[in-house]
């Protein structure tokens, strides 16, 4: 079969971090790699804005379309232009959004949509499909069957992720130059684990992944390590540190194998605080950079959104990374309900604990989690495009124009201005072109008019369905 895998673009021009960060698609290489005999192709729409012109030109069989929430309408879209240009082509959808809300797309553009982890499921369908095969025996997928939506048995998860191939980077190595990742270019993604043992309210990860966590072996995870041509490796665990003895081996066998790379990598500070020394050994294998989501500096605002960690670990996690001289990436959460002087509070707070790059979104209840639910009456929109952490979908307590104006003075009053860019720029600590991605960033969020001007256009009361009442996932 002739198979094309889509990433979405935005379908509007946000207020975003797009400018800073727009990565490969692993999870469209990985799905990639899992089906060898069969011809496929990648299209980043991001990069690459031919959808028509590439599909008359390759002639798919099937389009396979993922995206997180905000990609959501996007996603349907794509499926309504495909249907338009040949019927006959399959299209189905995974991903995030589409295995917690389903209903979401609910549409005959739609044929399939792939529920969970989709390596294993997306080959079976595909076979299924291309010998003409009864859908119901793939587990995990929603089908149509004479106009009806029809859900097979959930599949269970993968449980050896050493299985898996190596991502199918050829495919998309025609798009590298665009690709880049917070301050690096060249980055290339590995995934070492799956999962997250944590309940935070806020957080997908967990539903999606059934609340467990499965890992590569160290073995594994340095092969593709040393398998990817550049010298930037962002490792996109939720959490790279989950295993502190797992992470000290990977580290022992990258020593070993004489790999010379940079790291990006993801964190919890209590995990950073049980092993400092593990951070230390790290820094020196190439460590530059944490992402740690703080999320809350006040002990109770971290309680509320079940955390399980504590201020005192943020801290004692900060004063490690900054012995080892790694950049902290510091997440946190803005609640609707903040006031003046909650943002006041939050801007002296970052400011004393020297935060490399501090990045502020706000409180978002997620499509398919509790809080979405807990949440929904409050809702101010269901437009999925403005689930983007950055805008609120909620009530605020200031005025919406306040709010917005508060949360551009976060970003002027705290992020890593131009000068100490500059400055690490000369040291070699960044290259060059970073330069015009932060000031891009920066013009957007420091500028409370293009938070308002992102949204003014939208119809904020659009929903997939229309069905702005339901409950999903």
């Amino acid at each position: 079969m002739k198979i094309l895998l889509i990433q979405p673009d935005s379908s509007q021009k946000m207020v975003g971090f797009s400018k800073l960060i727009l990565p490969e698609p692993l999870a469209l290489e990985i799905m990639a790699a899992c089906l060898p005999e069969h011809e496929t192709k990648i299209l980043d729409l991001r990069v690459d804005p031919t959808l028509d012109e590439t599909v008359k030109s390759f002639g798919p069989d099937l389009v396979g379309i993922t995206g997180y929430t905000t990609y959501a309408p996007r996603m349907l879209d794509i499926c309504r232009r495909v249907k338009a240009m040949n019927p006959h082509i399959r299209t189905v959808l995974g991903g995030y959004h589409a295995s917690l809300c389903p209903e979401d797309f609910d549409e005959e553009c739609v044929d399939v949509i792939v529920v969970g982890e989709g390596e294993v499921t997306f080959r079976e369908l595909v076979t299924a499909l291309q010998d003409g095969k009864d859908l119901s025996a793939v587990q995990g997928i929603i089908y149509r069957q004479n106009g009806r939506r029809v859900a097979t048995p959930w599949r269970p998860l993968i449980t050896n992720l050493n299985a898996l191939p190596l991502p199918a980077r050829t495919l998309t190595d025609h798009y590298r130059p665009a690709y880049h990742f917070h301050f690096w270019e060249g980055t290339y993604l590995v995934e070492t684990a799956r999962g997250c043992p944590y309940r935070c309210t806020f957080c997908a990860v967990w539903k999606f992944h059934q609340g467990k966590c499965r890992v590569r072996t160290p073995e594994r995870v340095v092969r593709e390590i040393e398998s990817c041509d550049t010298e930037i490796i962002c490792i996109v665990d939720d959490n790279f540190l989950q295993s502190l003895h797992r992470a000290e081996k990977i580290g022992d066998l990258i020593a070993e194998h004489g790999i010379k790379k940079k790291y990006w990598m993801q964190a919890r500070a209590d995990s950073i605080v049980r092993r400092p020394d593990l951070i230390a050994k790290w820094a020196k294998l190439g460590l530059r950079t944490i992402l740690i989501g703080f999320e809350k500096f006040r002990e109770e605002e971290l309680a509320s959104v079940n955390k399980s960690g504590s201020i005192k670990a943020n801290e004692k996690a900060m004063e490690i990374m900054r012995e080892y001289d790694v950049d902290m990436w510091g997440a946190f959460i803005v609640d609707p309900a903040w006031t003046r002087s909650d943002f006041d509070a939050a801007i002296d707070y970052v400011r004393s604990m020297k935060i490399t790059f501090p990045q502020f979104t706000v409180l978002t209840p997620l499509p398919g989690t509790d809080f979405f639910r807990e949440k929904l009456d409050q809702l101010i929109t269901r437009n999925y495009e403005i689930f983007d952490f950055l805008h609120t979908v909620l009530p605020t307590k200031l005025p919406i124009d306040e709010f917005y104006a508060n949360m551009a003075r976060l970003y002027s009053s705290t992020t890593l201005s131009l000068s100490d860019l500059k400055r690490k720029i000369r040291a070699g600590q960044i290259p060059l072109s970073a330069l015009e991605r932060v000031r891009g960033l920066l013009a957007d969020v420091t500028d409370p008019q293009a938070y308002l001007r992102s949204v003014g256009d939208l119809d904020l009361t659009r929903t997939l369905r229309g069905d702005v009442g339901a409950p999903c996932g």
